[in-house]
């Protein structure tokens, strides 16, 4: 089972935010995802870091699980798919491509983010689209930085921050968790990869959030 969820609606449109670190769009019929970044685990050992295995895997049986859930017709990655040249080893690629043909009927589309830009061109042999950021899908605009809502569009949905908010402070911090951030009709996403770092944000006061505690996802 995938984790819990709560249903929102942002400029109009709306939307199923899941604790998952995924939001499910029903008008488009299109599940997104942001800051995979597989294969960071890979690279990591490949310079010698002691990381642990599975990541990826774990990462993308997250993904198929929402996909199956949902029965989105489509999946949006808001950018870095992989991290790094080095992450599409042998073991993630197969992931990739098992993972690809769990799902022969999800169009697949990527906005090309920092880290892919670095990583290139993908096999053509895989099932998926790259597009650069401001792609449109109606009136939702797809990229992977923050920024402003282009015209004509409603939202902005991006990633690349990794937001978290803090929770308490000095003594009584209890650390930082995850969260979605709705800033002046920019979406920004928590990273769906399992081996993905987080930045703090400080959301100003008619801003939005959602945070990701366990398996439950709280508006704040």
């Amino acid at each position: 089972m995938t984790s819990g969820s709560i249903i929102t609606n942002l400029a109009g449109t709306e939307w199923q935010l899941f604790a998952s670190r995924a939001a499910f769009c029903p008008e488009h019929d299109t599940l997104f995802v942001a800051d995979p970044h597989l294969g960071k685990d890979a690279t990591f050992r490949r310079h010698g870091l002691p990381v642990p295995l599975g990541s990826s895997v774990e990462t993308l049986q997250t993904i198929s699980r929402l996909l199956a859930d949902t029965s989105a017709s489509r999946l949006v990655i808001l950018g870095d798919l992989f991290h790094a040249r080095s992450s599409l080893t042998t073991e993630t690629v197969a992931a990739v491509e098992s993972f690809f043909a769990e799902h022969p009927s999800v169009e697949f589309l990527l906005v090309r983010g920092n880290h892919d830009a670095h990583v290139g061109n993908l096999p053509g042999t895989w099932p998926i689209r790259t597009v650069e950021e401001g792609e449109r899908m109606g009136q939702l605009a797809l990229g992977h930085h923050p920024g402003p809502v282009p015209d004509g569009a409603d939202l902005w949905l991006c990633g690349h921050l990794h937001p978290a908010i803090r929770i308490g402070s000095g003594r009584d911090s209890f650390g930082k968790l995850p969260c979605f951030w709705y800033s002046s009709g920019c979406l920004v996403f928590p990273a769906i990869g399992e081996f993905t770092g987080t930045h703090v944000v400080q959301p100003e006061k008619d801003d939005r959030t959602w945070l990701v505690a366990d398996n439950e996802i709280i508006e704040v």
